[in-house]
């Protein structure tokens, strides 16, 4: 998509990519084009929690795919407390035994995640997994078959609000930035400023 624009700000050398609802549709429509460009049929589409939820909806939409199934993984059981090999927080409930899969997240980023569970499908028994994101990384461990854009920005999606606004907002006050300089950067990433000054003012209450 030509209109993904990055948004960087001064003496702060991450860069990112806000992208709207609208554009993450467009995206998913676009690598359904190529999925069936390929002519890939899926009995399933596999999605990892929590990422991929939002945008499973569109894509089992494009695809008209009926069958859907959410898979948990995680690495850490706190900040840098890492597991000695991943847990699946939350199994597949039904049989997928012989079912040819695609395995969506909104991002692959290291590609751990999606390491992991192409070789747990295949220990259930699938036939063949197939992998899509909306977003690819080069540093990722893996490329998925299907992706709608690459790179290499900081993603900030618009399911994760307050996380982002939270989690953000305490490093850029600990870099000296006052609240209105902060609710001037999120706006220019497409935080609802109702929101931002919301979630910013309940920091550590």
């Amino acid at each position: 998509m030509s209109d993904l624009k990055l948004i960087s700000f001064p003496k702060n050398s991450t860069q990112y990519l806000a992208p709207t609802w609208d554009q993450m549709n467009q995206l998913a429509f676009e690598m359904c084009q190529k999925i069936d460009a390929d002519r890939n049929k899926f009995n399933r589409v596999v999605t990892l929690a929590k990422g991929g939820w939002p945008m499973t909806r569109s894509l089992v939409d494009f695809l008209q795919v009926d069958e859907v199934a959410s898979i948990g993984v995680k690495f850490y059981k706190g900040e840098n407390d890492r597991y000695d090999h991943p847990q699946i927080y939350q199994d597949i409930p039904t049989s997928i035994q012989g079912e040819t899969i695609l395995l969506f997240d909104d991002v692959a980023d290291t590609g751990e995640s999606l390491k992991f569970t192409i070789d747990y499908l295949k220990i259930r028994g699938v036939k063949e997994v197939k992998t899509a994101t909306l977003y690819y990384k080069p540093h990722s461990a893996i490329k998925p078959d299907y992706y709608g854009a690459k790179t290499s920005a900081w993603i900030v999606f618009p399911y994760e609000a307050r996380e982002m606004i939270v989690s953000t907002s305490k490093k850029w006050l600990e870099a000296g930035l006052d609240k209105k300089e902060i609710l001037n950067r999120f706006n220019k990433l497409n935080f609802n400023s109702e929101w931002t000054e919301y979630f910013l003012n309940r920091i550590d209450k």
